[in-house]
This record gives structure tokens, C-alpha cells and sequence, in this order.
């Protein structure tokens, strides 16, 4: 069983949970059952809490660090996921704390603030919901919280208009960054990219089929696995012996990917 991965492999093989350990090349990110680790023991980046929920640690990081964090997010996006700045009581008190402070001055920022103190205050809550978890430490950060949520919601109605229009304007943004990435991407000028739309894209680039999430896959391998789709019989296959496919059904969904039929009819020319 192959166990020295490239950063963004690891992070898809931990995701497959398929097997107990595995690290890179140079131990700068390595996992062990269900945690996985960036520099060493002291950092905790993921633990999968159940079989599809994963806690991933976003505080407290260096430049090097935030590139794993990026790396599981985007590996893990098939997974239910929170974040220890939304789940982590002291945290959660601090950051929201800070963002009411600054509403009251801020003009051009006023409406992300909001949007910022309303989705905390959601994903904290609804981690407390799912995790049964007891509140034995910081008391008194969470019933601040909770007196912070009365006052915050008796406003919300007010607030309402502009959240929307804050959503909008960043649905746009995100749509045209994303259709530059993949420009960039098809072109060869990245590596890879974020993508939160739910859809995972393929290119050919050199004797590898690479997705988005830069998962390389050797054009023989590719040729092998449309043979399996033209049959009906890709469901359950491995690809590479690294992860399974899921389902098919116009959608590939292998691992935490989701590659259209289009992208699969896309490479299909390129390489037969």
C-alpha cells in the first residue's frame, strides 16, 4: 500500500479514509487514523470527529500552514466541515466581539460584518446542535454569546436587505474569479484552484489527465476508466488504487470530486 504522497494527494487519501496512515515526502504534512497533522505534532490540521464530519483548524497559522489548510478544505468538501474559529468557544467570543465593535464605525465593510457575525453565530450554534457538546469551559464566553445572539437577531430584520445585497455582489465576484481560474488552469498557468461550485474539471498535461483539485491520473489509467464508463460498469471501480468511484450518472463522483460528463467527453477527444 502506497504510503508517501504529494501535499495535495494526502489530502485526498485522508479524506477516503481507506487507510491508517500515510505522509509526504518530506513529513511536512502526515496523518495517523483519523487526524492529520501540518509540521509536526503541535499543529492539528483535520480530525474527522464521525465518518462524514471533519473539524479542520484554521487559528493560529503560518504562511506555510495556510496552503494545508486550503489543501484540506478543498479535499474534504464532499464532507460535512467545521472550523475551530466557528466551534471554539474563546474563538468565537473573540471574533464576533471585534466585528461588533467595528459595525458601528465601518461604512464600506458594514454589510460584510454582518454577514461575517451571522454565519459564526450559525455554524457555532449548529455545532453545539450536532456534537451534543457540553459546555464545561468558557462559561462565560458562551452565555456572552448567547446574550450576543438575543441582541443580534431582534436587529437582524433590519439588516436583512443588506445582507442580501452583500450575497449578491459576492455570488458575482466569485462566478468571474472562478471562470478567470479556469481559464488559467486549462492554459497550464496554475496548478490548481478552489472551486465551490460543486463541479471538478480535467485537462491533459503532458502523460497525465489532471483535475482541478490536482489530482494526476496517467493517461492509461484515464483510457481505462472511459472503457468502464462506455460499459455501464464504473460504479465501485478504483482509479489509480486510490479512490472509488462513487456514483455516475452524467456526474462522475469519485472521491470529492463531481466531473461532469462534459469534462469526461472533453478529455475523451483529447486522448483516444
Amino acid at each position: 500500500m502506497k504510503k508517501v504522497f504529494t501535499n495535495s494527494e494526502i489530502c485526498h487519501v485522508f479524506n477516503e479514509q481507506s487507510q491508517n496512515e500515510g505522509r509526504t515526502s518530506n513529513n511536512s504534512m502526515f496523518f495517523y487514523g483519523n487526524k492529520i497533522y501540518s509540521y509536526g505534532y503541535h499543529y492539528l490540521l483535520a480530525e474527522f470527529i464521525d465518518s462524514n464530519t471533519i473539524v479542520i483548524n484554521n487559528k493560529g497559522y503560518s504562511n506555510t500552514t495556510a496552503k494545508h489548510i486550503s489543501l484540506i478544505i478543498n479535499a474534504t468538501r464532499d464532507k460535512k466541515q467545521f472550523f475551530t474559529e466557528q466551534v471554539d468557544t474563546e474563538r468565537v467570543y473573540e471574533n464576533i466581539s471585534t466585528r461588533l465593535n467595528k459595525l458601528p464605525r465601518a461604512t464600506k465593510n458594514k454589510e460584510i460584518y454582518i454577514s461575517q457575525i451571522d454565519h459564526t453565530l450559525k455554524k457555532y450554534f449548529e455545532f453545539l446542535e450536532y456534537t451534543k457538546k457540553p459546555i464545561h469551559e468558557n462559561t462565560g464566553e458562551h452565555n456572552k454569546i448567547l446574550d450576543i445572539k438575543k441582541q443580534f437577531y431582534s436587529n437582524l430584520d433590519n439588516l436583512q436587505e443588506t445582507i442580501k445585497e452583500q450575497q449578491r455582489k459576492a455570488k458575482e465576484k466569485a462566478k468571474k474569479e472562478i471562470e478567470q481560474k479556469l481559464k488559467d488552469w486549462k492554459s497550464l498557468e496554475i496548478n490548481y484552484f478552489r472551486n465551490n461550485t460543486g463541479k471538478d474539471y480535467l485537462r491533459l498535461n503532458g502523460e497525465n489527465i489532471e483535475t482541478s483539485q490536482n489530482v494526476k491520473i496517467p493517461i492509461n489509467e484515464a483510457k481505462r476508466l472511459l472503457s468502464l464508463i462506455e460499459v455501464k460498469n464504473i460504479v465501485g471501480q478504483r482509479v489509480d488504487d486510490r479512490f472509488v468511484v462513487r456514483s455516475f450518472d452524467n456526474i462522475l463522483r469519485v472521491g470529492c470530486h463531481n466531473i461532469d460528463i462534459n469534462e469526461i467527453n472533453y478529455i475523451k477527444n483529447l486522448i483516444q
